[in-house]
């Protein structure tokens, strides 16, 4: 009987540490009393950050072929966004290839962002006019087309936030169809109705390299195109694996405009969002009627949705809400991420050949975590010979460093000099080609902190004896 107990409470045990969540872990190797400690002064300042916020809309029409220049680019990192949302509109390859001359104007817009230091929402469409008729091409020419794109869209991934699905309906919103002509139906019911939408996502997924994003529509459009159900959000487990259900992520083209986004989500699909955004980009744009744009519904909608991007010239009577209401800073400084440093613990008296720990405790007080992959570094230079630096890489991931929820970074250092050594994190873009330029490396929301010329985070001096 006793050895049948003991049994069932392992037994018991065993399932519970199985159905345990896997959390970041928080570890603290040092006794408490063994580091010293400095607070960091956080800061309500609005800056750029790349990868998030509100962004700017750029159209390059095949009708009047005009690409992205590199001036347009530096203009609007310089007037505060990061990120340039693109729609290239195909209206002369309806029924016909990409001709060389419009992939050009693809290919120099992608050259622009990369030399002017921002990213894009990227989307392909056909026609921005509800007047055109067919509103998008076949489907067979569509996946072409996809096809044709494939190359650019591997060359220039490292510039490419998030691509939206397009190319299906007047804006590539996967509405506003011309079903008769090109199959695709307006409104989608059975399986049957959403297979060349399903041929069109599958596509853009082979096309886009695999850590890239592509955002559809509506939750429905998800569930159906991947035969899941709203009972399948991805768990930490999943996230970032490389899957359809990883990769295929949300665009919302009329937040706040009603209580269901008219129509984009019922109270189901809204909750399905709601747990699925925490892994995947989330993001759009406001429209009319804006009937629940309170600045309290806002908030609470994008903290919900992990908000990462919105579009600054639409709908512009929400955002005046917004401004009116004297919300609209508190959301340009937490939409997407926003890390605060809070405080750094170090070894106390460390001394030259000996280990130098050190461990910083940061918040994200935005909206969302990060959802791109993301470099991370900690440097320690002697500030009297810079030459002599060494660098950590942390066990730690920003990608799961959630709203409100308390990380920790830690590193171990042995400095071979006595001197002063400034630390240093570094939240560096992992393309090569942009992890040496400050305009793709993370902030701080730090006093004091931010060097402009290397995309580093000063932390603290620390004196090795």
């Amino acid at each position: 009987m006793k050895n049948y107990l003991f049994l069932t409470v392992l037994l018991v045990a065993l399932l519970f540490v199985s159905c345990e969540p896997n959390p970041e872990p928080k570890p603290d190797p040092q006794p408490v009393d063994s580091l010293h400690h400095d607070a960091l002064s956080v800061t309500d300042e609005l800056f750029i950050n790349p990868e998030r916020g509100f962004h700017k809309a750029f159209e390059c029409h095949s009708n009047a072929i005009a690409p992205l220049t590199e001036g347009a680019v530096k203009a609007f990192y310089n007037a505060g966004y990061s990120l340039i949302h693109i729609d290239f509109y195909m209206e002369d390859y309806r029924d016909k290839l990409i001709e060389e001359a419009y992939l050009d104007a693809v290919r120099q817009s992608m050259q622009a962002l990369r030399a002017g230091g921002c990213k894009c929402v990227l989307r392909f469409a056909y026609t921005n006019s509800e007047d055109q008729s067919p509103r998008e091409a076949t489907e067979e020419l569509v996946l072409q087309h996809i096809a044709q794109i494939k190359p650019i869209l591997q060359e220039y991934a490292d510039i490419i936030f998030v691509m939206e699905a397009g190319f299906v309906g007047v804006w590539g919103e996967w509405y506003y169809t011309s079903g008769k002509y090109t199959g695709f139906k307006q409104n989608p019911t059975t399986d049957e109705d959403y297979e060349s939408r399903r041929h069109v996502l599958n596509a853009l997924l082979d096309a886009l390299p695999q850590e890239r994003m592509i955002c559809i529509r509506t939750p429905q459009f998800k569930l159906k195109c991947l035969r899941i159900t709203a009972a399948d959000t991805i768990t930490r487990e999943e996230a970032y694996n490389g899957t359809p259900k990883a990769r295929v992520a949300a665009h919302d083209d009329a937040i706040m405009a009603n209580s269901s986004d008219l129509g984009t989500f019922n109270s189901v699909t809204r909750a399905y969002w709601e747990a699925d955004t925490k892994y995947t980009i989330y993001g759009g744009e406001s429209c009319p009627p804006g009937t629940e744009a309170s600045c309290e519904e806002t908030l609470d909608q994008f903290l919900k949705m992990h908000i990462g991007y919105i579009n600054n010239d639409y709908y512009r009577p929400t955002i005046s809400k917004w401004l009116a209401g004297g919300c609209l800073d508190q959301i340009k400084r937490e939409i997407g991420y926003r890390f605060e440093g809070r405080d750094v613990a170090s070894t106390k008296n460390p001394k030259a050949g000996e280990e130098l720990y050190v461990k910083l405790s940061l918040v994200n007080v935005g909206f969302a975590a990060p959802k791109n992959p993301r470099d991370i570094e900690m440097i320690l230079v002697n500030a009297a010979n810079p030459t002599e630096r060494y660098s950590v890489v942390p066990k730690s991931d920003p990608r799961f460093w959630f709203t409100d929820e308390m990380v920790y970074v830690e590193a171990a250092f042995r400095p071979t000099k006595a001197g002063d050594y400034k630390l240093y994190l570094n939240l560096p873009d992992p393309k090569p080609n942009l992890r040496n330029n400050p305009r793709f490396s993370i902030r701080l929301a730090n006093n004091n902190c931010w060097d402009e010329k290397t995309g580093y985070n000063y932390l603290t001096t620390i004196t090795v004896e």
